[in-house]
């Protein structure tokens, strides 16, 4: 699915315009920070058996 000029700039000046800085990158290192978490989660949870 190809996005249209406009769509990819109003996409682009949503991030530009973010509270977070950094917003495009940051996603992505939110949803790694979650997974370590939930694995971490998992691990402590399985060895109390």
């Amino acid at each position: 699915m190809v996005q249209s000029a406009a769509a990819m700039e109003a996409y682009n000046a949503y991030w530009a315009n973010s509270f977070v800085p950094a917003g495009e990158v940051m996603w992505m290192v939110l949803i790694l920070v979650l997974a370590v978490l939930a694995l971490y989660q998992a691990r402590t949870f399985v060895s109390k058996f």
